[in-house]
């Protein structure tokens, strides 16, 4: 396993939206102001376009027409940003998020209004590209090749992500309990956290 240390602390990837940031909760906030009348279905997977009864026009409403609205203003997932604080000394937190064009600006706003502790923040769709010993996601489609790199991918349980068969957390502070159990015994880590 190639471990990445920096100042003697392990790098770490954190994922925004899904993780740090309730985007569906933020992307119902808007919708529902704009179409009040409207009954959104609740979120059990990527297809958005299923669950909105605008249908594929949602992808337009919150990359387009809404996307900085949604991003500000969507709230923090409880708990989650008090464990990075927690946890900072410890480990080199490292943003790695998948953002569009519309998304980057509105996404280092969210962070930087929000306090988020991190030593670097990436713009990425390639993950596994990126150096870190670990990362928490909730998309597979990032989780996979991170892990197919040797590397631990920990899933953060989310209705859309059902059928990641590695580890799963249910909290950010779960995700780094989960680490230091590893790191310390990395031979009994299949058992612990896996859901």
């Amino acid at each position: 396993m190639t471990v990445s240390k920096k100042s003697e602390k392990y790098r770490v990837l954190i994922d925004v939206d899904g993780v740090l940031r309730d985007f569906v909760a933020g992307l119902k906030m808007i919708y529902q102001r704009e179409y009040p009348e409207h009954e959104v279905g609740f979120v059990d997977s990527r297809k958005l376009e299923d669950f909105f009864p605008i249908g594929e026009a949602i992808y337009p409403f919150m990359n387009d027409q809404f996307a900085e609205d949604i991003l500000v203003n969507a709230p923090a997932i409880p708990e989650a940003i008090d464990s990075l604080h927690k946890w900072e000394d410890q480990f080199e937190i490292v943003i790695a998020t998948a953002q569009p064009p519309e998304g980057r600006y509105p996404t280092f706003r969210w962070l930087g209004e929000h306090r988020v502790p991190a030593s670097e923040i990436h713009i990425s769709h390639h993950k596994s590209r990126l150096d870190g010993i670990a990362l928490l996601d909730d998309a597979l489609e990032n989780l996979i090749p991170f892990e197919k790199s040797g590397r631990i991918a920990v899933c953060l349980d989310q209705p859309w992500n059902k059928s990641w068969n590695g580890p799963r957390v249910k909290s950010v502070e779960e995700f780094f309990i989960y680490l230091q159990v590893r790191l310390d015994t990395p031979d009994i880590y299949d058992d612990i956290l896996l859901a």
